[in-house]
């Protein structure tokens, strides 16, 4: 097996390991809430997002999906896995998305520019990054990772 790409194989599984225990960690914050205020969902307990749960989930499930986009379309185009351009313009596009300036209130005067933030964008509309960043991660590393391993299982 090429040095170079089982180090990318297993960046993409950091990656992809990082972006799984910030979902633990999602999932569990908005458990802890549901069970300490009964009557509450886990959605309602999602969205207390008190901090500093809820930022390092957030932050670990973008930065750990977005690393495994990177590094799991590297892994496949080594392998000539071309399936992997469609999840990526997914992610691609999640991330356009998520640069767009937002509109500032004018309640200040002068305003500062539109702030970009993609945590916040991420936490403001989980459906977005579930389906555009944290699914075609999924998929690019499966198609990355089962490459390599036939790979190896080969050599």
């Amino acid at each position: 097996m090429n040095p170079r790409l089982g180090l990318v194989s297993r960046i993409t599984v950091a990656g992809l390991v990082a972006a799984g225990v910030g979902l633990a960690v999602l999932l569990g914050y908005a458990l802890s809430e549901m069970l300490a205020n009964p009557g509450l969902s886990l959605l309602d307990g999602y969205w207390m997002g008190r901090l500093p749960w809820t930022a390092i989930g957030v932050d670990l499930v973008v930065i750990g999906a977005t690393i495994t986009v990177g590094s799991g379309t590297v892994t496949a185009m080594l392998k000539r896995r071309l399936v992997v351009l469609l999840p990526l313009t997914a992610a691609v596009s999640w991330w356009l998305l998520a640069l767009i300036p937002l509109p500032v209130a004018r309640a200040c005067d002068p305003c500062p520019p539109g702030l970009i933030d993609p945590m916040t964008v991420a936490y403001s509309s989980p459906e977005q990054t579930l389906l555009l960043l944290l699914f075609p991660a999924a998929l690019i590393a499966i198609v990355a990772l089962r490459s390599s391993r036939r790979d190896s299982l080969t050599a």
